[in-house]
């Protein structure tokens, strides 16, 4: 199982080289393996009597889950049965991460010793730098060599993106978001074992979220290891700004972003879309009308994950565009397809994930524990802009980090007890 544990997260390296074009969405391997994984894992809980790891965020997890199955069930009862079963299968999706991140708390959280769990936690970290590591590397050949994918973009609703760092997961937006996460948990992992391949690793996961050229990546990174380096070492900051200065002078391509991201920020606040770029005037529209069509079904929404098809009626979206799966962000997602009960819900599991490593930083001085949540805290302000929350590729590694870093539990004093 452990290995099977393992090939699953292994699929962050081919990313969305590895989907199948289904209705305007689509199916990626981790769509059919993590469900396996997940069925494996329980049915072998059920049939031998095994117990259930205790966890802090799973029961949070599976109560959004279960507003969101309630939401589903009155919002896609007259759609088509392909709009229904694909509808579904993104709840099946959220499960069956929640439980591999729940198999993370028995892997790595639960042993006969303490120093076995901490060496198991070690390796896991090692190995999870190793495949971002790679998927980064893949990400900068992609820039030099495959600059312009406009030539397989336009198949499917992909954006013709040209001269931006996004790899195998054919969007610098996502995977920006995912670096954004990634970079305060390297920071972490840093301050626990300075290891010099740490600190390289950190080196290019900066480099290349970079060449993302993403704003909201860029914003959002600044955001969580702002607050990182605020709470363990403020001093950093400092070089962080000197070096964030250097390379806006080096490149016009990040500058224009950045001015366009200053644009975007005063138009919204002065609420005016008439001089922000046309990407961003689009999102902003987005919003808007997203808005509009939850204040149409304010208490359970339009149903989860029936906004490519709700939203299309209403003529916000084109349900044939991959991107047309949800809103322009997670949050505004969650609450136009699940309703305000269903957001309460959402916020409760988000604050599951945050609050607890918080909490244990705050008494261990386990520097992982602040940058995961600090990389999770990047993640949501990330998801302001950007459908990324839910990103399988993004989702599967928090939820299993999560798992991860469960306080240690003893089996020998459980049984005991």
């Amino acid at each position: 199982m452990r290995n099977f544990f393992w090939i699953c997260l292994l699929l962050l390296i081919p990313g969305l080289l590895a989907r199948i074009s289904v209705g305007g969405a689509g199916i990626l391997a981790t769509d059919l393996l993590v469900p396996l994984f997940a069925l494996v894992w329980v049915g072998k809980k059920i049939i031998f009597h095994e117990k259930f790891p205790k966890s802090d965020f799973v029961g949070a997890g599976f109560s959004f889950t279960a507003v969101a199955l309630v939401s589903w069930l009155f919002g896609a009862w007259d759609l088509d049965i392909s709009a229904k079963i694909l509808s579904f299968s993104y709840i099946v999706r959220l499960v069956t991460m929640l439980i591999m991140g729940w198999a993370a708390s028995e892997y790595f959280s639960e042993s006969q010793n303490v120093k076995k769990l901490k060496r198991q936690k070690d390796f896991f970290f090692q190995r999870f730098f190793f495949i971002s590591a790679v998927v980064i590397a893949l990400g900068f050949l992609q820039f030099v060599f495959v600059p312009d994918i406009s030539l397989w973009s336009t198949e499917g609703g992909w954006d013709p993106h040209t001269g931006r760092l996004l790899g195998t997961w054919l969007d610098p937006n996502y995977l920006a978001g995912f670096l954004g996460f990634l970079l305060p948990l390297i920071a972490g992992a840093w301050y626990r074992k300075k290891k010099f391949w740490l600190f390289c690793l950190g080196i290019m996961a900066l480099m290349a979220l970079f060449f993302t050229f993403s704003r909201s990546g860029y914003v959002a990174a600044v955001i969580g290891l702002g607050f990182f380096f605020l709470l363990r070492d403020w001093k950093i900051i400092l070089l962080v700004v000197f070096i964030s200065v250097l390379g806006l002078a080096a490149s016009e391509r990040a500058q224009q972003r950045v001015e366009e991201l200053s644009g975007t920020l005063a138009s919204i606040v002065l609420q005016d879309t008439a001089e922000i770029d046309p990407t961003a005037k689009l999102r902003i529209q987005n919003w808007i009308k997203s808005f509009d069509l939850w204040e149409k079904y304010p208490a359970l929404g339009i149903g989860y994950n029936t906004y490519r098809w709700r939203a299309a009626e209403e003529g916000v979206v084109d349900e044939s565009f991959f991107s047309a799966g949800g809103a322009d962000g997670t949050h505004l997602t969650v609450l136009v397809t699940t309703g305000i009960i269903g957001f309460l819900a959402y916020l409760w599991f988000l604050w599951s994930l945050f609050w607890r490593p918080i909490r244990r930083w705050w008494h261990t001085k386990n520097e992982l524990q602040l940058g995961f949540a600090m990389g999770f805290f990047s993640l949501a302000i990330h998801s302001v802009f950007v459908n990324s929350l839910f990103f399988p590729l993004i989702f599967l590694p928090v939820l299993v980090i999560a798992g991860v870093l469960q306080p240690e539990k003893v089996q020998q004093e459980v049984h005991n007890s």
